[in-house]
């Protein structure tokens, strides 16, 4: 029987150029692939003044289960002009607000987007795909129900960003698309709350979370009781990580303890478009208390990752938003306790036998925390760690509940009514 096609369109998926940019997303995929088949839309919008074209459709790479095109879709700005005014009239109109929506689309400009998209479908890209997918639904859901209008196809979202973005707007386009989806595939009961709190009605919600792979996560080895313990962070350099709380942390951990320890500083370059400044840190950690002890390590490619969580002994994370960080995941997956600010997801599965969680502005507890940690007076059963994250997140733990999902979706879209 030939295997059910997902279409993932996405902007955040490996690129030769950003090769570590969503590389969960690829890795899903491929765990998938006695099941489905992908087709993955790298989907772009820009303005353009006069576009002689519409539209750009390029195939670029297969890999296994994966095929994967590159779609640009180039909007006059007449277009773009018409939707300024249109939310110009709006914001006059009090019986138009909607709680929640701070950004409206016009119908024209709807309207050329489906028509393009339309067009894409019949005549440039196999639609032969059996659901649509995204994984950033404020970004994606809308060109979702657009696809699914035109080839009648389900539709399944889910988001692993902050919702929404800090800066940015609801648009109701946005949120009718992820109100009319068939499921909700969410990755933290916390990202659910950020999704209800902008007035969204969710459609059938179903928690799925990340996926670790425990044949490559493997368990660390023992480590000998007098050699000097390690913290690990893994993160971007970004005001979402919030290394200003990691420093002041590290910092007071020097003052409140005579044991001596190691930081390794992990990945805080590596991320095209999302690590801002990396020297700044550089520079930051080489005038701080712990500078003596810090190994900073700005790329590592994914597959090199066990290597850095076998050297580490706990791994720290101070972020102040988070969906379902993975890293947290594949360093307990190595067996690793997780120390993390209460930051989104890691409450899921972080209780006392795995790590501890802190408030997000709590420098001082962490910090003791982590003393205590150091001096022998917390511990943890590495093995045990491991153990629940593979029940709960291991690859066969998450294609199971993957697969379910997408094939009940299947096998019921012909019940909904679409238009």
């Amino acid at each position: 029987m030939d295997k059910k096609k997902i279409c993932l369109v996405t902007k955040w998926y490996p690129t030769p150029d950003n090769p570590s940019s969503g590389i969960f997303f690829k890795e899903q995929a491929f765990a998938t692939a006695d099941h489905f088949d992908f087709m993955v839309l790298h989907y772009y919008e820009s303005t353009k003044i006069l576009p002689h074209k519409k539209y750009k459709v390029e195939k670029y790479h297969e890999e296994r289960n994966t095929v994967e095109y590159n779609l640009n879709v180039y909007v006059p700005v007449f277009v773009f002009i018409l939707n300024f005014i249109y939310n110009v009239k709006l914001q006059h109109m009090k019986k138009k607000k909607i709680e929640g929506v701070g950004k409206f689309e016009s119908p024209r400009k709807i309207r050329y987007i489906r028509r393009i998209l339309e067009r894409i479908l019949k005549k440039e890209l196999p639609s032969d795909f059996d659901v649509l997918y995204c994984v950033d639904a404020q970004t994606e859901a809308g060109t979702l129900r657009l696809m699914s209008e035109i080839t009648g196809k389900p539709y399944i979202v889910s988001e692993h960003a902050p919702f929404p973005w800090p800066g940015r707007t609801i648009k109701d386009h946005c949120k009718f698309s992820i109100e009319q989806a068939d499921r909700f595939l969410a990755i933290s009961y916390d990202k659910i709350r950020q999704i209800l709190l902008q007035n969204i009605k969710l459609p059938p919600t179903e928690y799925i979370g990340n996926m670790v792979d425990e044949s490559q996560f493997i368990l660390k080895p023992a480590r000998r009781a007098d050699e000097i313990k390690t913290f690990l962070i893994v993160a971007a350099h970004s005001f979402f990580k919030n290394y200003d709380l990691f420093i002041t942390i590290m910092n007071r951990l020097t003052e409140i303890t005579e044991m001596p320890f190691k930081v390794m500083i992990v990945g805080y370059g590596s991320d095209q478009g999302y690590s801002k400044n990396p020297e700044a840190l550089a520079e930051r950690i080489a005038a701080s208390k712990f500078a003596s002890c810090a190994e900073l390590i700005p790329e590592v490619s994914h597959d090199k990752m066990p290597e850095i969580y076998h050297r580490a002994d706990v791994f720290v994370m101070t972020s102040i938003q988070e969906g379902q960080p993975v890293s947290a995941m594949e360093a307990a997956c190595c067996g690793l306790p997780v120390f993390s600010t209460m930051c989104g997801g890691v409450e899921d599965y972080v209780t006392g036998d795995i790590g501890r969680i802190y408030k997000v502005t709590d420098s001082e507890s962490f910090a003791f925390g982590l003393k205590d940690y150091l001096e022998g007076r917390m511990e943890f059963d590495s093995l045990h760690i491991r153990s629940r994250i593979v029940e709960l997140f291991g690859r066969k733990a998450f294609v199971n509940k993957f697969v379910g999902i997408f094939e009940d979706v299947m096998e019921n879209s012909s019940e909904k009514n679409r238009p």
